[in-house]
């Protein structure tokens, strides 16, 4: 065979073999880490009534739309590892989908397979895909968004890609409140760029006209969001310089993939400028789209939090994506040839695979812990959980029944003996100090209890007996009478 025919084969089965591995890629080990972090606080009010739902998410940071699919889809398919963790890794592998797409569409074949196997080979997006949180719905959106905007700004049909732009960013504010980032990028690159003020400006702005109008409703808990975080800070702590660095290295699995793509990046840079004193135009319009996408907020993001902390790794699930694409636009533009270009992605792809874990560890072993409490709480037994939002958490591994039952979980958790609380101003410490055994659960209690109140009352009033530590922060503190 020929081997522009071997070539040609290749390319018409690559999109196949690729969509295969990332879905086999991503279901693997996706019921093995236990469910816990922020997953059992979205699980649980996902199966409430949606009054409930609207009442908890009006006090909090998670607007709607992710819990809302939830809620249907545990209606239907329940809270187990595999059901909770479905839905994300569908996104996930539908954003490989479109990762490619969107570079195969606008820059070239090699672009997208390049961008979406770096996407697929990240432990950072194996570790969202298994993780029954927004964060893996966030990316895709963004990923989507982005391919209507280049659509609008490079293509006939304007009408249609504005209305579709649209929708896309709507869905992406009611799903994350940093869906406005991508607002910032786009509105940045109309500005900017030319020829995108020629030929998009006036739809764009329709665009976004159509968003702000459907947005309305959730406004108000927007800015009162807005405000409050701005004026109390976040727990997220500050950054530190090495952070620029270190948080692309989480987009890449290991140090050595790392430099070697910043390498890249920056020899892509001296290019362009290179290119410019020469008295060319540099890289295209959509190339600079896909540098504003990830510098411009990545940047932005790490200067804010030294006023109001979000530079973390999670919230840049949707820089990561304008990352990818630009790491492979800037090794096509400096490797323009075929086999070479090949060559080198490959190398990158290979080095990816040997530093890529299917199974990322997230870190909390809150299962073993509940189990633990479960075998040592007797009927004289109180166990106090600390802080008071751990409650979700520890009854979908103690008892599914209470779990479910969100309009009583803590009233039944009361009855057994159980008591979520933040501080020693919620407990009723004479029912306390009945009991033989306490058990103290606790992760970072300092953060609510920060006088330590608990500890001084259980050491006046028990006899400590030792302290049990599961990986990573969880401790059970027993004391006896």
């Amino acid at each position: 065979m020929k081997p522009r025919k071997t070539i040609e084969l290749l390319r018409s089965w690559l999109p196949a073999a690729g969509l295969l591995a990332v879905t086999v890629i991503r279901f693997l080990f996706i019921s093995s880490n236990d469910v816990a972090m922020d997953e059992p606080f979205t699980v649980f009010f996902a199966q409430a009534d949606f009054h409930t739902l609207f009442g908890v998410l009006s006090q909090g940071n998670n607007p709607p739309l992710f819990f809302i699919l939830m809620h249907y889809w545990v209606s239907w398919f329940g809270i187990g590892p595999l059901s909770i963790r479905f839905l994300p890794c569908i996104f996930s592998i539908l954003t490989a989908v479109m990762l490619y797409k969107t570079g195969k569409n606008f820059f070239s074949d090699r672009v997208g397979f390049f961008a979406a196997a770096l996407f697929t080979l990240s432990d950072y997006h194996q570790l969202f895909a298994h993780e029954a949180r927004m964060y893996s719905f966030f990316a895709l959106l963004t990923v989507v968004s982005m391919y209507f905007f280049l659509a609008l700004t490079s293509r006939t049909k304007k009408t249609r890609y504005m209305l579709l732009l649209a929708l896309a960013n709507v869905l992406l504010i009611y799903s994350h409140f940093f869906g406005f980032f991508i607002f910032l990028i786009q509105g940045l690159s109309v500005v900017i760029i030319p020829a995108y003020r020629k030929t998009a400006l006036k739809f764009y702005l329709g665009s976004m006209a159509l968003c702000m109008v459907a947005y309305i409703p959730y406004f108000p808990i927007f800015f009162h969001r807005f405000f409050q975080s701005a004026a109390s800070g976040t727990w997220v702590q500050p950054p530190v310089i090495s952070d620029l660095y270190t948080m692309v290295w989480r987009y890449l699995n290991a140090p050595v993939v790392t430099v070697a793509v910043l390498c890249i990046l920056a020899a892509a840079l001296v290019q362009f400028i290179v290119g410019v004193m020469k008295g060319s135009s540099g890289w295209n319009s959509r190339n600079l789209t896909v540098v504003i996408w990830f510098a411009v907020p990545y940047l932005f993001m790490f200067l804010v939090s030294f006023y109001t902390p979000m530079f973390l790794d999670r919230y840049t699930v949707y820089i990561s994506a304008g990352f990818y694409l630009l790491a492979a636009i800037a090794l096509n533009s400096l490797v323009q040839r075929t086999k070479p270009s090949l060559i080198m992605m490959s190398c990158f792809i290979i080095t990816m695979a040997f530093t890529f874990h299917p199974h990322v560890d997230n870190k909390r072993h809150l299962k073993e812990a509940v189990s633990y409490i479960s075998r040592h709480k007797g009927p004289r037994t109180s166990v106090i959980i600390c802080p008071q939002w751990f409650e979700y958490g520890f009854s979908y591994h103690y008892d599914q029944r209470i779990f479910r039952d969100y309009r009583r979980m803590r009233l039944l958790l009361n009855q057994d003996g159980i008591y979520p609380v933040n501080n020693i101003s919620l407990l009723d410490t004479n029912k306390i100090k009945t009991a033989d055994q306490v058990l103290l659960f606790e992760e970072w209690s300092s953060l609510t209890d920060p006088g330590h109140t608990l500890f001084n009352f259980l050491n006046r009033e028990f006899r400590f007996q030792k302290t049990t530590s599961f990986y990573e922060n969880f401790k059970v503190h027993q004391y006896i009478k």
